[in-house]
Formats: structure tokens, sequence, C-alpha cells
């Protein structure tokens, strides 16, 4: 994926989703993330909320799907309303997380 597709769903993201009253709320994408993982992450967001509108099985279903693809990623999107920012964050797979455990007690 180019850098130049890449800024154009980031800026299609915000420009769609940081209105009303998300406005002054600020997009941090962790340094974990790929920045091509989290251009898909940020379009299927962007899709789903459009999703939304329409047919309640339809959107189901997208945002079913949308989940599968985040978790495959291993993207977390969360929204943080005291701080105002909106994140993209690594999620460990559980295959990592026994791999941390193994080293944290066999060294």
């Amino acid at each position: 994926m180019k850098q130049e597709s890449i800024d154009k769903i980031i800026n299609a993201w915000k420009s769609h989703l940081l209105a009303d009253e998300l406005e002054d709320y600020q997009l941090e994408i962790d340094e974990k993330v790929s920045i091509k993982f989290a251009a898909i992450a940020l379009h299927l967001d962007s899709r789903t909320v459009k999703a939304a509108g329409k047919k309640e099985e339809y959107y189901e279903g997208y945002r079913d799907a949308a989940v599968g693809v985040l978790n495959l990623l291993q993207i977390e999107i969360v929204q943080d309303d005291q701080l105002k920012v909106i994140s993209l964050l690594y999620k460990e797979s559980d295959d990592d997380k026994q791999e941390e455990l193994k080293q944290h007690i066999w060294g």
C-alpha cells in the first residue's frame, strides 16, 4: 500500500469520525502497529460506522467481519473519553502471552 493511500484513508477516517461530539478527539497509533494495518483498521472502522445506518442484519455481519479482521491483525481500537483520544493499540495474541509467561517463569 502506498503512503498516499494510507494518508487518504487516515484523513477520510478523521473527517468522517472525528466530527460532532468527537471533534476534539485525537488519533493515536501505537508504534507496535504497522501503519498499513492501522489504515486497514481505520477503513474497517469507518465502513462499519457507515453500515450502522443500514439494515441491522447487514451491520451485525459487517461488524463481526471487521472485528475478525482486527483480531487477525492484532489491533484493538480504544476510545478514552477523559483524554479525548482514540487509540489503535497492538493486541497481543494468546500465543504471545503464553511465550511471555514462559519467559517470566522459566527465565
